[in-house]
C-alpha cells in the first residue's frame, strides 16, 4: 500500500463528524464594572466575567458591567461641547486635507486650509 492510500484510509477513519470547538466570548471586568480584558480562548482564572456573543465581544468598548446585577450596560459617552465647522478663508488653521490636525498659533505648515464655526 502506498503512502497516499494509507493517508486516505486514515483520513476516512476520522469521518466527517469532527465538530469544531465552540468559542466562548468573555468580557472580564473589575470591581467598578470597567471591562479590563476580553478573551475567547485560553481564558484567565478571573471570576468576574460575562459570557457574550461575538458582536458584543467585538464592540466591547461600548459597554461596562453593572456589578450588582451582573449585566452589561451601554456606556454613555458625553462628547461635551461640539461645534460644527465649515471651510473658510479665516478661522482655525489646519493641515490641508487633515482637518483634525489643528495648527497652533505661530505654527506653520506647507499647505494650510481654514475652518470656522458654522453658526
Amino acid at each position: 500500500m502506498s503512502w497516499e492510500e494509507e493517508f486516505n484510509t486514515a483520513m476516512a477513519a476520522f469521518g466527517s463528524d469532527i465538530v469544531p470547538e465552540s468559542i466562548e466570548y468573555r468580557l472580564h471586568y473589575d470591581d467598578s464594572g470597567k471591562v479590563i480584558l476580553c478573551s475567547h480562548q485560553n481564558h484567565p482564572d478571573n471570576i468576574q466575567y460575562l459570557i457574550v456573543d461575538q458582536e458584543t465581544y467585538a464592540s466591547y468598548t461600548k459597554y461596562s458591567v453593572d456589578v450588582e446585577k451582573k449585566k452589561l450596560k451601554k456606556v454613555v459617552i458625553d462628547p461635551g461641547v461640539s461645534v460644527q465647522l465649515k471651510r473658510s478663508s479665516q478661522g482655525y488653521a489646519v493641515v490641508k486635507q487633515h482637518a483634525g490636525l489643528i495648527l497652533d498659533e505661530g505654527e506653520s505648515f506647507l499647505e494650510v486650509e481654514y475652518y470656522e464655526s458654522n453658526s
